[in-house]
């Protein structure tokens, strides 16, 4: 649920409306080499200092590190900016990662560990408000060692650090000490080291423009062009009527291209979760024994099957398969509704004349909100609400935005999204189980409020091990923990579904997918590293 970079627009038919006239016109006027695409959302800021592109695949600002792989495997994390991989210290405290000296900015300056050093100070520093500060949260200090050698003081060993040698570098000579994020120019005019430079950004339309001198090159694709268009509805018709290179779709509307000629749908494995939180303020969600009946008394399968049109795998805690020895697949619920029935009963929570379940006069109850714009949280929420109604659990469902939902999120349950950044389990877990949160972070992290010094000691077991078995062994115990006593109500880990003009492999050698974190669009699936694509021949 990263709303820090999300544009959506105020207005529902106007700006799809301008988005698709706009694009139809640039389309008509586009070069061969352009690929163009429809995008559900434009990025609020192109900072790297504010969690602009931190995965890895910044086509803008580039990382340390990269991420390599495909779609159905947890991608490895492999030198970009660096040189090398890190060289760590025995106590796993130390990080020192050289860099390459053949790379320079589109502003012509030379990218050296300076850069590297005032971009992590930027973030780490509480007068910039960098919305991804709490993820450096265990970096001490950064240094510069020389040149091109920069050193990372941890306070305690965290083998997932390498995941935080993702986030984009920004130019020194840009980064004003002290300064705001919000106030950065890098925010509409970033300067990177990527494969493409910004040619424009307005409301409605993002203009990348390839970086003649990219030090791997000129990328082939001279022009990549996001169009926004909020609805899902609208991008599928403007898809279908011909000139755009694709979008991104729910699972059942990027399925009604399956059989369009001239068209190809595309799906990517993902670590991004859907599910609910239970309110710690709500007398009936707040109940331990409430907390697993639900968990034990929906279909997950079901709701994969008739919402995502089985684009999903169910979800019973946060970590996926693609953790592979660090997932614990015993972890799950059986579905057995007479037993979440029972334990409902135990609870105190009677079913009443009317169906609905009571105890001590207050009603087994609560609304699901779901973002607005987002047609697959509303269904699941639908999905949902009418499997609980089963159990005699009164629900719901409203729409409300993030920051509508805030002020509810002690007695209501909101539909929440997870896995921004997925690529070590200790970053699918820790904000979402450790008691430090949600106060060391944003309200979504841990909404539930769960505490267990038990599984506060197993994810800092896990964090800050260097023995990747003695890793593995504290994250099983960690979803053994969760199975046990569960904090949310998970639904699915979906798949993300595009659907992609089939005749651009006429033109182009096109490149793979990566296992997707959950801010996806169309920055990720087939074209995320669009800068990789090579012309035909």
């Amino acid at each position: 649920m990263n709303k820090i970079v999300r544009r959506t627009a105020t207005f529902v038919v106007l700006p799809i409306v301008l988005a698709t006239s706009a694009c139809q016109a640039n389309v008509n006027g586009q070069a061969q080499d352009d690929v163009v695409l429809l995008t559900p959302a434009l990025p609020e800021t192109l900072n790297p200092l504010a969690g602009f592109d931190m995965n890895g695949t910044g086509k803008i600002n580039e990382s340390l590190f990269t991420l390599s792989g495909d779609a159905q495997d947890l991608p490895e994390i492999t030198p970009l900016l660096a040189a090398a991989e890190p060289q760590i210290s025995k106590d796993g405290r130390t990080w020192t990662v050289s860099l390459r000296k053949d790379i320079t900015f589109t502003d012509g300056s030379s990218f050296d560990a300076a850069d590297v050093v005032a971009s992590y100070r930027a973030i780490m520093d509480p007068k910039t408000v960098s919305p991804i500060a709490a993820t450096l949260e265990n970096l001490k200090s950064v240094s510069q060692i020389d040149e091109h050698t920069v050193k990372f003081e941890l306070t305690e060993p965290q083998t997932s650090f390498k995941t935080l040698l993702l986030i984009g570098i920004a130019p020194s000579e840009l980064i004003v000490p002290g300064q705001k994020v919000s106030d950065s120019v890098l925010n509409q005019h970033p300067v990177g080291t990527g494969p493409y430079t910004v040619q424009s950004y307005e409301p409605t339309q993002l203009v990348l423009a390839a970086n003649e001198h990219y030090a791997g090159g000129a990328p082939d694709v001279a022009r990549v062009v996001y169009e926004q268009s909020a609805d899902d509805n609208a991008r599928a018709q403007a898809l279908a009527g011909g000139g755009y290179t694709g979008t991104v779709l729910p699972p059942k509307l990027a399925d009604s291209f399956g059989d369009k000629p001239g068209f190809e749908v595309l799906k990517a494995t993902s670590a991004d979760w859907r599910g609910i939180s239970l309110p710690a303020d709500n007398p009936f969600t707040s109940d331990p024994k409430v907390r697993l009946a639900l968990n034990l008394g929906i279909d997950r399968q079901a709701m994969i099957d008739a919402v995502l049109a089985g684009s999903g795998r169910p979800a019973y805690s946060f970590v996926p398969p693609q953790y592979g020895d660090a997932y614990q697949p015993a972890a799950a619920f059986d579905y057995d509704v007479e037993q979440a029935k029972a334990l409902l009963d135990e609870a105190g929570w009677k079913l009443d004349g009317s169906g609905q379940r009571t105890k001590d006069g207050k009603s087994a109850s609560f609304a699901i909100m779901y973002n607005p714009g987002d047609t697959l949280r509303r269904d699941l929420s639908v999905a949902l609400s009418a499997q609980l109604e089963a159990l005699g659990v009164k629900t719901t469902v409203e729409a409300a935005t993030f920051d509508q939902a805030e002020p509810r999120v002690d007695t209501d349950a909101i539909m929440l999204g997870g896995g921004d950044t997925p690529y070590d389990v200790d970053t699918q877990l820790y904000k979402m189980l450790h008691s430090s949160y949600p106060g060391a972070g944003s309200y979504w992290d841990n909404p539930s409020q769960y505490a267990s010094t038990q599984m506060d000691q197993a994810l800092h077991a896990g964090r800050v091990s260097t023995d990747q078995a003695e890793r593995n062994k504290a994250y099983q115990k960690v979803q053994d923990l969760y199975i046990q006593q569960p904090s949310m109500l998970l639904i699915a880990f979906i798949d993300h579904t595009y659907v992609q003009s089939s005749s651009v492999h006429e033109h182009w050698n096109t490149s793979g997918m990566l296992l997707e974190p959950h801010d996806h669009g169309t920055a990720w699936g087939p074209w995320v590293k669009i800068g990789d694509w090579t012309k035909v021949q």
